[in-house]
């Protein structure tokens, strides 16, 4: 995979600091805004490797969008943690590992004979400013 980290500057400062959840069509329209005659602005499949390998190396929550597309966002936290999505507003809400999750993990790992496993856990309801 090309590195691309000249752009991970520009990622991290498009999503902020807030709560809300970008698409990579939404990170580089917003990358085009702040640059728009920049030479060797980043095209949008520079723009999905850099936030794809961002999010790997865990600077980046991701959560799925009710249509499946993948959303991405500044860790807050560098604790493990998994996310609760509101499908009509989507907003989001951190959830605290849990332990029961890890267990099912091992409990998997264990009867599967799958090494290095990883999970994320994810929910999606209507959030009570929905309801």
């Amino acid at each position: 995979m090309v590195k691309t980290p000249r752009y991970e500057e520009a990622v991290l400062k498009v999503l902020g600091h807030g709560a809300r959840f970008l698409s990579c069509r939404e990170i580089h329209r917003e990358m085009e805004r702040a640059l728009p005659s920049a030479p060797g602005s980043p095209s949008l499949s520079t723009i999905y490797r850099t936030v794809h390998r961002m999010a790997q190396e865990e600077l980046l929550d991701t959560v799925h969008s009710p249509d499946g597309e993948r959303l991405y966002r500044r860790c807050r936290t560098p604790a493990r943690h998994h996310h609760l999505f509101c499908r009509l507003c989507g907003r989001v809400e951190e959830i605290v590992h849990l332990a029961e999750l890890a267990e099912v993990a091992e409990r998997v790992r264990g009867t599967s004979g799958f090494g290095e496993l990883d999970y994320s856990f994810e929910l999606t309801g209507v959030c009570p400013r929905c309801r």
